[in-house]
């Protein structure tokens, strides 16, 4: 969850009296020195954001061919809904383009029907370059049954290309509903401007997610399975659990719209004065909620990654984001959590969110914070894993790094089977205007200090987002940013819900079995899913 108060909405917001932070670290300011040195902190590199390969480089069915992708022949079978489609000479690769000059409002070229299986994974691209004057272009893909009815129409988010440059049309990406027998891929336009095409792919994949083999071990910079392979771990948080908001709790038909679009790791959101029976705020079947979370997740074959989310100081504190895991509470928490889960070995243990406005000796070994006047006694990242691995759990363990898991540590925890987790965020109260990032699409700038660090040590992006399901931008380039680097990444948030800043659903159906289908914000994630099909 976006930090210091981030979420700009009152469903993420932190209950009200939590937290103003702020943190004067007694005794401890410098960092101790013989520990294991972490590799060095790069510069941020100034060349062309990565972008995210197609996926029939891995392992897809190319729908697409010949003429209908690349147009050198004709229009190759694509036709016009309020649009005229032609051939241009100016072309991607190749000798010719698609022409498409829209004549009405709702102006779309569809491409010649292809089969489609319902339950799967579908994921259209193109090159688009502007005719005449910049307009803006988008993708659809268009679903269809038996009858020839269309069932369900996506569209993907529209971008303003370029008179004198060719660009990638933003990806839509959609599982395909029940009852599907043929898919289209259709290129939208503005009435009465022309734009081209080419290069056009609509790649097929199987709904879901290969199932993950643990228990989940690291060597050097790699994740791997219980049968020794390097696994990367793609998915989305679900928030809800960790108290304070009026978030809907998870239910097992949500857990497989996850599984379906193809997550292989649930981070599950917990709070820590719901679990522990000396909070004022204890709720005695909290764990029991807990377990049957746990085991939808795990039961599918995905990771849940289970993560203190809220925590408190003293046992009637306000719960919330705090800057450093209390103590003793949260080592309880570990003791009970870890003793209870370490049979489990698609189970992992996320340490604490993101630790903020300590030094790096008190996210070692803890120490002493101020938080609105009062001093608390935090406990470190080394006493939680050590508690951990206490009770005779081996799970994978992820530790967040410092200012809101913004950068790496320069000392390592001692132990094994330890990941370090990352989270990029560019803009986390609202989207521009209200957000001055210079480069609020790039995700280089939150990402790139830790590029030297990977290098030796796992990484993971347990937390990433855009405060606008309508925009996919930022989200499509820490993907590419993270699949470039061969790091997992996992998206905030799924939350039962569709009004936070930070969804990446269009609408969360009754229990209907309906497809559950992403917003452009979640459109990057479905196509990034993919990989998870790779074998």
């Amino acid at each position: 969850m976006p930090g210091s108060g981030r979420g700009g909405s009152e469903r993420y917001a932190v209950p009200v009296a939590v937290i103003v932070v702020l943190v004067v670290v007694v005794g401890l300011a410098a960092i101790i020195a013989g520990r294991n040195s972490s590799g060095s902190s790069p510069s941020v590199s100034t060349s062309t954001p990565p972008t995210l390969q197609p996926i029939s480089s891995i392992a897809a069915r190319q729908l697409l061919s010949g003429d209908a992708s690349r147009f050198d022949g004709g229009v190759g079978g694509w036709s016009g809904a309020g649009a005229t489609v032609s051939t241009s000479p100016s072309a991607y690769r190749g000798r010719h383009a698609l022409g498409v000059t829209g004549n009405s409002g709702s102006a779309v070229a569809w491409s010649p029907r292809v089969k489609a299986v319902g339950g799967d994974r579908y994921v259209g691209s193109a090159e688009a370059r502007a005719h005449g004057a910049a307009g803006q272009v988008g993708l659809r893909l268009r679903f269809l049954d038996g009858n020839g009815k269309v069932t369900d129409t996506e569209p993907g988010q529209q971008i303003s290309d370029s008179l004198t440059a060719w660009t990638a049309a933003a990806q839509v990406a959609a599982i395909a509903p029940k009852g599907t027998t043929e898919v289209q891929l259709g290129v939208a336009v503005a009435s009465g401007a022309t734009q081209l095409v080419d290069n056009a792919t609509l790649e097929q994949t199987p709904g879901g997610s290969t199932a993950i083999v643990g228990p989940l071990t690291t060597r050097g910079s790699q994740i791997l399975d219980g049968n020794g392979r390097p696994v990367t771990l793609r998915g989305i948080g679900r928030f809800g659990l960790e108290g304070g908001t009026q978030t809907p709790l998870p239910t097992n038909a949500e857990i497989g719209q996850l599984k379906l679009w193809g997550a292989n790791v649930v981070r599950v959101s917990l709070g820590e004065q719901k679990w522990l029976a000396t909070s004022c705020h204890y709720e005695s079947d909290y764990p029991h909620v807990v377990d049957q979370v746990v085991q939808w997740i795990t039961s599918r074959g995905m990771v849940a990654l289970l993560n203190l989310h809220f925590s408190q100081y003293g046992d009637c504190g306000t719960p919330g984001l705090t800057p450093m895991a209390d103590s003793p509470g949260s080592v309880t928490f570990w003791q009970q959590v870890a003793t209870r889960y370490k049979d489990n070995p698609l189970a992992a243990f996320d340490l604490f969110n993101e630790p903020n406005h300590v030094p790096e000796s008190v996210w070692f070994d803890g120490g002493t914070v101020q938080v609105n006047g009062q001093q608390w006694q935090t406990a470190g990242m080394q006493q939680l894993y050590d508690t951990v691995r206490g009770t005779g759990a081996e799970n994978l363990v992820v530790a967040s790094g410092l200012d809101y898991a913004s950068r790496p540590p320069h000392e390592l925890l001692n132990g094994t089977d330890i990941v370090y987790g990352a989270h990029a965020y560019t803009c986390p109260n609202g989207p521009p205007p209200q957000c001055t990032n210079s480069s609020p699409y790039d995700a280089r700038g939150p990402l790139h200090r830790w590029v030297g660090f990977a290098k030796h040590h796992p990484v993971l992006v347990t937390e990433f987002g855009f405060p606008d399901g309508d925009d996919g931008r930022y989200n499509a380039s820490v993907v590419a940013y993270a699949e470039a680097h061969h790091w997992g990444w996992c998206a905030f948030a799924w939350d039962g819900g569709t009004d936070g800043l930070f969804d990446l659903v269009q609408a969360h159906p009754a229990s209907d079995g309906t497809t559950i289908e992403p917003n452009s914000g979640g459109m990057p994630l479905v196509a990034g899913f993919a990989r998870n099909t790779a074998r």
